[in-house]
């Protein structure tokens, strides 16, 4: 059974729904193959020193920085009480999230991409790391156990930017619009953070085909 997990590592939603996924995969009767897949939501983002979050959301939606670090009490709440996340948005940074994917799916070829993606997230949301920064983006690297000059030397070439485009586009064409989005065996679609039961439906359904 393959799952495909199309998310974006500055979305909040994305990190809950890779966490309801890991419960998914522990609960799951038979082996899970988990698949990242890259949907950059601004992919047009800056790479230099990354914007503060809610300075960001403020900009965006015009509002002060109070009243915009208010409205994060819901998502935070969310966050810790369903899944034992940590939002902190006080330190949170909104880079452009192109290297930490092209950085995923080299690991996935280390079989590691889903210990990556946890750090990725976690580096945004609980640690309020800058993304667009190489050593920051390494550290996750080093992090895994992996091999931090091998990933070095894919930030300073283009490997993998095509991939991460090619998903987006892929995802768009296949009527995803928003993530987290699941696709589960090439078919069944879910899309948000669904509950465990929902899952279990979709995969008892294709285990049936």
């Amino acid at each position: 059974m393959k799952i495909q997990l199309y998310a974006d590592f500055t979305c909040p939603f994305s990190y809950m729904g890779k966490r309801r996924l890991d419960e998914v995969m522990e609960a799951s009767e038979e082996p899970i193959e988990f698949e990242w897949r890259a949907f950059q939501l601004t992919p047009e983002a800056s790479k230099e020193k990354a914007m503060p979050t809610v300075e960001l959301l403020a900009k965006k939606f015009h509002k002060t920085y109070e009243e915009t670090l208010a409205t994060t009490k819901r998502l935070r709440d969310q966050a810790a009480n369903e899944f034992g996340l940590t939002y902190n948005y006080e330190t949170m940074l909104a880079p452009n999230t192109l290297n930490a994917h092209r950085l995923t799916y080299w690991a996935a070829t280390q079989g590691k991409s889903h210990e990556v993606a946890e750090g990725y997230f976690a580096a945004i949301f609980t640690h309020g790391k800058d993304l667009n920064r190489e050593e920051d983006v390494l550290e996750v690297i080093a992090n895994a156990g992996l091999d931090v000059e091998e990933a070095k030397a894919i930030l300073r070439s283009d490997a993998y930017e095509a991939d991460v485009q090619a998903d987006r586009s892929q995802a768009i064409q296949n009527g995803i619009r928003s993530v987290p989005s699941y696709v589960i065996n090439d078919e069944a679609l879910i899309t948000g953070v669904q509950p465990v039961s929902t899952f279990v439906q979709a995969i008892n359904e294709q285990r049936a085909k």
